[in-house]
């Protein structure tokens, strides 16, 4: 039975997810209300990777993937769930028609995690703001992405 799958990073690009889980899925633009957007996550060049913590009035902007059971294998795979980089969550989003979805998403798991908010790479925040801008993701929020990034 297939799953949604809500992508607020680097997933977010078209690219990166067919080279990531094959061809092209559904994808549906959503928001996770009670949750921001951080660079916390510590990668293993020391750059920041995005993870999401709950956070009172806000809202992280994505896109929901409809993905099958070895999708979501796959996106395991790359996230490193099995080294405890990140960890599945079930999460509920809302699409822009108001109706809400029961969906997926990976959080940063704690031994990765920075104390302070780190300086994502180039490459790796010019993937999401791509992403952002394919799905067509508000304009203010890509702004605060960058603004984040420190750019």
């Amino acid at each position: 039975m297939d799953q949604w799958y809500f992508a607020y990073g680097s997933n977010l690009s078209k690219e990166q997810m067919e080279k990531r889980i094959g061809s092209s899925r559904e994808a549906q633009v959503a928001r996770l209300t009670g949750y921001r957007l951080v660079f916390n996550k510590r990668s293993d060049d020391g750059t920041g990777k995005a993870n999401i913590v709950p956070a009172a009035g806000a809202t992280v902007w994505g896109v929901v993937y409809r993905c099958s059971h070895d999708d979501l294998q796959k996106i395991d795979r790359y996230e490193g769930v099995k080294g405890g980089h990140y960890q599945r969550h079930a999460i509920r989003v809302q699409l822009d028609s108001g109706e809400e979805l029961d969906a997926v998403t990976y959080v940063a798991g704690e031994k990765f995690l920075a104390a302070e908010s780190l300086k994502p790479s180039t490459e790796y925040l010019e993937t999401i703001i791509r992403g952002a801008r394919q799905h067509r993701l508000p304009d203010d929020y890509i702004r605060s992405i960058e603004a984040l990034a420190g750019l």
